[in-house]
């Protein structure tokens, strides 16, 4: 009676290792709010990070999940990790997840629209520049005063 029990209860645990090694190799099941936007997360110090170029402070029960969806103490945080983040009512950071190769190759649904024209080189530059007409001079006008007209060439001049 006793052996029975004994390889029963091995069994069981050979059969709930399987069904672990079963899940693992389908590989990590996590969904991630749709609505949240990337960027690129670093720790600086404390509970101080570094989100894109701007510091901000963690908020209180921040969570960093990593690629394998386990938690990340902020100071074992890859550096520069490509993450989906959340953000408190304050600003601080409240919730991030570190993606995987898959997730990161997925397009980005927040991210801004690319114009066409927005990395060209008139980016910055007035019409006035882009067209080559120089504006006329507003030296010493006061606010409303029309610049005088050019005068007309001269019929001598001709």
């Amino acid at each position: 009676m006793k052996l029975g029990v004994r390889a029963l209860v091995a069994m069981f645990g050979v059969a709930a290792a399987i069904a672990t090694a079963a899940t693992f190799a389908q590989g990590i099941f996590r969904t991630l709010p749709e609505d949240a936007p990337r960027g690129y997360l670093t720790f600086v110090a404390d509970n101080v990070v570094k989100l894109d170029s701007a510091e901000m402070r963690l908020a209180p029960g921040a969570q960093i999940r990593g690629a394998n969806n386990l938690i990340v103490m902020p100071a074992a945080l890859p550096r520069n990790s490509l993450v989906k983040y959340q953000l408190d009512g304050t600003g601080h950071l409240f919730r991030a997840w570190v993606l995987t190769a898959e997730e990161a190759a997925k397009p980005d649904k927040n991210a801004p629209v690319k114009l066409p024209w927005a990395t060209s080189p008139e980016v910055g530059r007035s019409i006035d520049q882009l067209l080559g007409n120089q504006p006329e001079s507003r030296i010493g006008l006061r606010p409303g005063e029309q610049p005088a007209a050019p005068a007309a060439p001269s019929p001598s001049a001709q």
